[in-house]
């Protein structure tokens, strides 16, 4: 993320608000999620816990969706393909912790 944020900064300077926004606006609701899911950690009932994982990520895309139509309805010149990018890089960010972790 603070890559693609230097990235953005050196080549597209009027963009970074939207590169910042971006990144945030998919942040903010995996961070909801996460501290939902902590509050199951110790259910032992996997439908139950399944039923509370789907709810949540339920949760998490309607918050997702909240913050774009606000955004988008703010009246300020947002770049979406920054934004964009922003967005699916911090959601992306999740498949690479594995790779960089190596099970260690």
């Amino acid at each position: 993320m603070f890559f693609y944020l230097a990235l953005v900064y050196f080549l597209r300077p009027e963009s970074e608000i939207s590169a910042i926004t971006g990144c945030f606006a998919s942040l903010l609701p995996n961070i909801y999620f996460y501290i939902k899911m902590l509050r199951q950690a110790e259910n032992n009932d996997a439908a139950e816990w399944l039923g509370y994982a789907y709810r949540s990520d339920i949760g998490k895309w309607l918050m997702a969706g909240m913050i774009f139509a606000v955004l988008f309805s703010s009246g300020y010149q947002w770049d979406p393909l920054i934004l964009f990018v922003g967005y699916l890089l911090v959601q992306m960010s999740g498949i690479f912790v594995p790779l960089i972790h190596k099970g260690n």
